[in-house]
């Protein structure tokens, strides 16, 4: 098979596959998917009181990277992460927009575009209690292939090791979660050392509230959309 031929097949093969992605779309299934995201993000703000969403993101020499991982959050007292409460475990959204990322104008093509939908956003919003908070431990990690160990990201001592303490993270790592309410907190970047680490925090991007208000219009109105603060 000669390189032309087989660049030929290669094309189509995508073609079918980009086609199959567009026309293979169900609107009976795609509104009972819907219909199901709303009722699960409805149900689980009922676990604890409120909801919050957070993404991670790294940057490299190639641009800013999803970074998957979570942060680890007690509650304020006093104006210091009280260790004798539960923590919460949020972990980072399951799909969505870089910073800097336009929305796609497929909003179907999700295996080119980590663009978000009704049941990707369903699994993202976590479970919280209302409180003020602090991270005290937060790690993710990207680019990890066979061929590669990738890049891993750890701030703070507050994790389920030995040596562990319970301090905030520089920067901007509190937030405020009202009674009742889902919360969208934009976006996170662990910079400086494991020892000294600080965040730096910033909205939700337009294009992924785009995003957010298409496939979530019945949701949208009651988000909050906020972003630590120092």
């Amino acid at each position: 098979m000669n390189a032309k031929l087989f660049a030929t097949i290669a094309l189509g093969l995508v073609t079918s596959l980009l086609a199959g992605c567009a026309g293979g779309h169900d609107p009976a299934k795609a509104a009972a998917e819907h219909s199901a995201a709303v009722a699960q993000i409805a149900s689980k703000k009922s676990q604890k009181g409120a909801l919050l969403l957070v993404r991670i993101v790294d940057g490299n020499l190639m641009g800013d990277q999803y970074c998957s991982g979570h942060i680890r959050l007690r509650r304020m007292d006093n104006g210091k992460p009280d260790k004798n409460t539960p923590f919460e475990d949020i972990y980072s959204a399951d799909r969505w927009l870089l910073p800097n990322e336009k929305k796609p104008k497929d909003m179907q093509a999700t295996f080119l575009y980590r663009v978000a939908d009704a049941t990707s956003y369903a699994r993202s919003f976590r479970p919280i209690a209302p409180g003020r908070y602090a991270i005290t431990y937060a790690d993710c990690q990207y680019g990890i292939s066979q061929f590669s160990n990738g890049v891993k990201i750890e701030a703070g001592g507050d994790h389920n090791f030995l040596f562990s303490y319970v301090s905030p993270l520089g920067g901007a790592s509190t937030i405020t979660i009202g009674a009742g309410q889902i919360v969208d907190a934009g976006y996170i970047r662990l910079l400086g050392r494991r020892s000294n680490p600080i965040v730096v925090a910033s909205g939700a991007s337009a294009a992924e509230r785009e995003v957010m208000k298409e496939v979530l219009p019945e949701v949208y109105t009651s988000i909050t959309f906020t972003q630590f603060t120092p």
